[in-house]
């Protein structure tokens, strides 16, 4: 579990193909002191598993389909990545609570700069967007961001100096790729509201053919 507060930045400075999986190795904005083998951190958005450490450095294997999934499979040595450990238990949460189970990717479309405040337009998917609401929380490339307006199959988010500072938000352009996590609430919320509703449906079903089964008639209204 994480919070979407960015820690760090790392590079990509290794990227081997290992059968069906991806061998990436990140080397530190800052040094980390503390990280171990077997312990998860997430790589922009996306909840990993060290598998090499050092305090310079991680290495974390990538199956193909979290490369197919994510913005991961795009990287290329050199690159910069958002990275954030996980959240300890007692420790100050300041973002929102961020799985760094990746649910699709978004497209910045365009970039509004304003004084000191940038908003950002992303393009996505009608299923993530369905999940989003005004003054909602998303996770983009493992930030916490509040969502300002949905509108269709866009929405808007505004980003503070500081944040495209300490991230890689400073660097995205029209056309790049995030990946969208959004608020776990909101997930858990919609499956159940699917259930509900195949419930009652259901239900209906079953109570028309048995009035059916008793001798009731049934007409359509056609007016």
């Amino acid at each position: 579990m994480f919070t979407g507060i960015v820690e760090n930045q790392g590079r990509v400075f290794k990227k081997e193909e290992r059968g069906g999986q991806v061998r990436f190795g990140f080397r530190f904005q800052k040094k980390e002191k503390g990280l171990k083998v077997g312990d998860s951190i997430a790589v922009s958005g996306v909840c990993l598993t060290a598998v090499r450490v050092s305090p310079d450095f991680f290495e974390v294997d990538v199956v193909r389909q979290t490369l197919g999934a994510t913005t991961l499979g795009g990287l290329a040595l050199g690159d910069r990545v958002n990275l954030e450990r996980s959240l300890k238990v007692g420790a100050g949460l300041g973002g929102h609570f961020v799985t760094g189970h990746i649910d699709g990717r978004g497209t910045i479309i365009k970039i509004e700069k304003r004084k000191k405040n940038t908003t950002l337009f992303l393009n996505a998917s009608k299923d993530i967007i369905a999940l989003l609401a005004d003054k909602g929380s998303v996770a983009c490339d493992g930030i916490s961001l509040t969502v300002q307006k949905v509108r269709g199959s866009v929405f808007q988010i505004a980003v503070i100096p500081h944040t495209l500072k300490v991230t890689t938000f400073g660097i995205k352009r029209v056309g790049s790729e995030v990946n969208l996590e959004v608020d776990i609430v909101a997930r858990y919320l919609q499956k159940c509201f699917l259930k509900e509703k195949s419930r009652r449906t259901f239900s209906s079903r079953v109570i028309l053919q048995e009035l059916l089964r008793q001798g009731f008639e049934w007409k359509k209204d056609l007016n």
